[in-house]
């Protein structure tokens, strides 16, 4: 954790990214046994995590990049799924360590599951593929990697009733044990194995008999980001307020001065272990927050790639910017 604290601390410096590197590929191709969709887990990560058409360029033509009902930073999506079945669970799937492919959107069952999965609860582990991210954001790479990873799972807690963050839930050498697999750091491993590094970030705890929330998933299914020309063509009605001004100076984005208002959070003061806790919490808040807001008609989309501020500016690290009863397009 030490090195991964000396990473983040790093991600606010006031230096550019730099030119973009090659991405990589979007999801690991797993060898394993394909499976069905079914059960509650599984189905719930399909339907946050399958494509609904392909983002679009300024000019209106789609881009290859898939769209997802959770948000992404720069639409790199790194979340990875994996579902871990112990023995005596019973369910839809039997036994196993399972990864949801989002191109095929199936679960594939991995052919070497790695260590023997001790008895308990099933759980879902939430893991980045860092490439694209890193590709495009460089050193500002691991607070995206928590927004995105955080988005993720409370658009899970949201549509399973009864699943909960255990009290370990962030600990990333337990993600990876609990998942059979060594650090992303041991990349000889991987490369061996033809796969991409992951980095466990979270672990979900699901009930014993999970079912689906009917209307958390409908509002899920219909939630888009606004468009950055929805907010562009606003922004010529007048000066924005001091809060949206300060968002859009220190984000470097200008879209925002197009919103009607925005929510935004400090970067804690510290960034060793507290503080990279209060990085979660803060960024699981703007992720209730935005679906929340979604739910009552209202457009969101998340901000971030925040650096350091201007003297006596508050150091933001993630704001939402809102469009007031926008329906999301």
């Amino acid at each position: 954790m030490t090195s991964s604290l000396a990473l983040l601390e790093s991600a606010f410096s006031p230096d550019l990214p730099g030119a973009p590197l090659p991405p990589g590929p979007r999801a690991n191709r797993w060898p394993g046994e394909p499976v069905e969709v079914g059960g509650a887990a599984a189905t719930a990560v399909h339907r946050l995590w399958r494509a609904r058409g392909h983002h679009p360029r300024p000019d209106g033509t789609l881009t290859s990049v898939p769209r997802r009902a959770v948000p992404s930073a720069g639409g790199c999506y790194p979340v990875q799924w994996h579902l871990v079945v112990p023995p005596g669970r019973g369910g839809h799937l039997r036994p196993g360590r399972y990864v949801y492919h989002p191109e095929t959107e199936h679960m594939v069952r991995r052919l070497d599951p790695g260590s023997p999965i001790p008895p308990g609860p099933a759980e879902i582990v939430v893991t980045v593929q860092p490439g694209r991210t890193f590709g495009r954001y460089r050193h500002r790479a691991w607070p995206l990697w928590v927004a995105d990873a955080a988005y993720a799972l409370e658009a899970l807690l949201l549509l399973v009733p009864g699943a909960h963050l255990p009290e370990d839930w962030s600990d990333l050498a337990l993600a990876h044990h609990t998942l059979g697999l060594p650090r992303a750091t041991q990349t000889a491993w991987w490369l061996e194995r033809g796969l991409a590094p992951e980095i466990a970030l979270a672990r979900i705890r699901l009930p014993l008999a999970p079912h689906l929330d009917e209307v958390a998933c409908s509002a899920m299914s219909s939630r888009r980001s606004p468009a950055l020309d929805r907010f562009d063509r606003r922004c010529s009605r007048g000066a924005a307020s001091p809060d949206v001004a300060e968002v859009a100076r220190q984000s470097g984005q200008s879209w925002v001065l197009g919103a009607d208002r925005v929510v935004s959070w400090e970067r804690p003061e510290r960034l060793d272990g507290v503080g990279y806790a209060r990085l979660w919490q803060l960024h699981r808040e703007a992720a209730r927050h935005t679906y929340a807001l979604n739910a009552r008609g209202h457009g969101v989309r998340a901000v971030s790639g925040f650096c350091t501020p201007p003297a006596g500016s508050p150091p933001l690290v993630h704001a939402l910017a809102i469009l007031e009863n926008g329906a999301d397009g």
